[in-house]
């Protein structure tokens, strides 16, 4: 627990030393205020003399720079601390709810609070009363009103009141989930409920949670499912149950595979020699070196006969990522529908991955075509080059495909029309109302999913949009920043050396080496009076 809240807060720590533009060491130290670059909760921080404090959407001073640290949670009005090395709470004027006094605490957003004091660990409510002096050597985090804690080397239950429920009493308990523990006695593991009672005795090598009123459990080196009142669910006989993937889990024996129901039923027994996952219904198997598929009953759909297809990147086309598969045939590729109804012959030496959209790109003696997941062929393999429009490693996908011509790229919509000519270096989807990125040369611009030009390419650079962001992106122009909606319409004139995203209303902005915030129409709200 210590040690997950240190890594969280060396974060926090490294994310405050690169506010805004790299500072130099002398401005930590200085007079000079260095303004964090977003707001949160109506608060930014700002740095002065080597101590932080924080501004509101005004630029009035809310709380003075007094502390090593300042950081917020989703909890508007409790702010964590850090003065003369110890930590404590304030609320967002600046008055102190809880002395800094403990060597570390949580950020605030839970109630109750876990804090540490001298390695031992304590209890204290959002409004700074103390619940329990630290004296615990481990308390776990609060689920259903109760935690786990460990007491002169032993571990119990306490509840949200500081109430113990269960005194210290096994070698370890574990997970809290749904209100329910894994605990240890003497190398052997069993279950408790929420009030301390001991629901699956301790008999087992292992137990794990497996999904909502089940659990994995292992005895004498197999596997098996149980329900929370210790009912065996799945007799433990597999060597291997693995984790739940939309709704199922393989098994395995002997080097064998089936599969088993988020309930625990047996959808089939291990039977084949090697299994993927469930994907819209439908799961790969092989047998003898041959793929076919189940459904989540178990029933064959369609018999091993095929070979396993992957793209470029190895990702598995032979899964249902969309309701057709890429599968091979003869060291051919072709396409099945869940049917198994073979939907596109085996006649393509490549066929990609099918995107969100349901295109995928085909290719037959190094041409290039386009086919839709009911195996229709859109454009024939008749071009050089074809790519799907994904950018940002697959974030954003666009019904669109780029091809290229005299190593100029251009667009085909999903229907295999040419909406943007082969003119541009470059060409990528924003995703958002169709919006297509056009570069020429080393300028950007906008077009609509139509190929319509809104904004010519002009600019050294056009971020993406974001709907948390209101859709108003940063553009770069003559190596300055200002902001562009998706319109195409300039909202804030390019003019700053620096630009961050607007967050609550405000952007962080930079000119000249100082920096304030400006509101989405341009018009500054904090002066640029800091660094």
């Amino acid at each position: 627990m210590k040690k997950s809240l240190k890594i969280w807060f060396i974060g926090v720590i490294l994310f405050g030393l690169l506010v805004g533009t790299s500072q130099s060491d002398s401005f930590a130290a200085s007079s000079k205020k260095v303004l964090s670059t977003e707001f949160k909760n109506g608060l930014v921080s700002f740095m002065q003399n080597g101590k932080y404090g924080m501004l509101d959407k005004k630029g009035k001073v809310a709380i003075k720079p007094l502390y090593e640290e300042i950081d917020q949670s989703e909890r508007a009005n409790l702010i964590r601390v850090k003065k003369n090395k110890k930590y404590g709470f304030i609320n967002q004027k600046g008055k102190v709810i809880v002395t800094p006094q403990y060597d570390f605490t949580e950020v605030g957003l839970n109630n109750p609070i876990i804090v540490i004091k001298n390695n031992k660990y304590g209890l204290i409510k959002t409004n700074g009363k103390t619940i329990v002096k630290p004296k615990y050597e481990e308390i776990g985090r609060f689920k259903n009103g109760v935690a786990y804690f460990k007491y002169k080397g032993k571990y119990g239950i306490i509840d949200k009141n500081g109430k113990v429920v269960l005194k210290q009493t096994y070698d370890k308990i574990n997970v809290n989930t749904g209100g329910v523990f894994t605990f240890s006695q003497n190398k052997k593991h069993g279950l408790l409920n929420k009030q301390g009672k001991v629901i699956v005795k301790p008999v087992y090598q292992s137990i794990s949670h497996f999904e909502n009123g089940t659990f994995k459990i292992k005895k004498d080196d197999k596997y098996g499912i149980i329900n929370t009142c210790g009912k065996i669910i799945v007799t433990p006989k597999y060597d291997r149950i693995s984790t739940l993937f939309n709704g199922f889990a393989q098994t395995m024996i002997k080097d064998k595979y089936g599969f088993i129901s988020a309930k625990g039923k047996i959808i089939t027994e291990p039977l084949y020699d090697s299994v993927s996952v469930f994907r819209r219904g439908l799961a790969p198997v092989i047998v003898e070196g041959k793929l076919g598929y189940i459904n989540t009953n178990g029933k064959v759909i369609v018999k091993p006969q095929y070979e396993e297809a992957y793209d470029s990147d190895g990702s598995s086309l032979y899964e249902f990522w969309q309701d057709a598969a890429v599968v091979m045939k003869n060291g051919k590729y072709g396409v099945i529908n869940k049917k198994g109804k073979v939907i596109l012959d085996f006649n393509y030496d490549s066929i990609s991955l099918f995107n969100k959209n349901g295109l995928a790109i085909i290719s037959k003696n190094k041409k290039y075509g386009l086919i839709n997941t009911k195996g229709a062929i859109i454009v024939k393999p008749t071009y050089e080059y074809l790519r799907a429009a994904t950018y940002g490693d697959g974030e954003f996908t666009g019904n669109f495909v780029i091809f290229k011509k005299n190593n100029k790229e251009g667009a085909l919509n999903s229907k295999g029309k040419v909406i943007i000519k082969p003119i541009y270096d470059r060409i990528d989807p924003f995703q958002h109302k169709g919006l297509i990125r056009i570069m020429k040369g080393s300028k950007y611009g906008i077009a609509t999913s139509s190929g319509k030009v809104i904004v010519k390419p002009k600019y050294e650079d056009i971020g993406m949009f974001y709907k948390s962001e209101n859709y108003i992106t940063f553009i770069s122009y003559k190596g300055k920043y200002g902001f562009i909606n998706d319109k195409g319409q300039v909202v804030v004139t390019p003019k700053y050396d620096q630009v961050g995203a607007f967050k609550e209303g405000l952007a962080y902005v930079k000119k000249n080496g100082k920096a304030g915030f400006i509101d989405k129409k341009g018009k500054v709200v904090i002066k640029l009076s800091y660094y």
